[in-house]
């Protein structure tokens, strides 16, 4: 009985690992973005949510400097130039990320290599909200 019970937890596990490939997030350091077809909803999403888009930066609330970085709409719409898609070099996003505008917090502190190019290669790609 304690193995079916086991064997079924073990399936349950599998399929919701395989419907949610990236599986549970729990900080910038777990995401990494591939060499092609970045996805807004697997990697940039989830890398803005850990990096930038919280309470105190730029969360839904008290955005600092009215910047929110919390949906695909507000990272395209809201504010000219953050994204300009196909165009890394100006967007200002980007621009943060690569030190060319001096940011008052040390958002690089977890940042990777992987990330910045990651996030170069999503506004090159288009900036699609995939």
């Amino acid at each position: 009985m304690k193995a079916g019970v086991l064997g079924m937890s073990a399936m349950v596990l599998l399929a919701l690992t395989a419907c949610n490939p990236e599986g549970t997030l729990t900080g910038a350091d777990q995401v990494i973005f591939p060499d092609s077809a970045v996805s807004y909803r697997n990697h940039v999403q989830p890398f803005m949510t850990f990096s930038c888009a919280f309470a105190g930066c730029h969360g839904d609330v008290n955005a600092a400097g009215g910047v929110r970085l919390t949906s695909y709409s507000n990272i395209l719409f809201d504010r000219p130039n953050l994204i300009v898609p196909t165009k890394p070099d100006e967007s200002l996003v980007i621009q943060v990320l690569d030190q060319r505008i001096p940011h008052s917090l040390d958002v690089l502190r977890g940042v990777t290599a992987n990330h910045i190019t990651g996030m170069r290669r999503w506004v090159r790609e288009g900036a699609k909200n995939n």
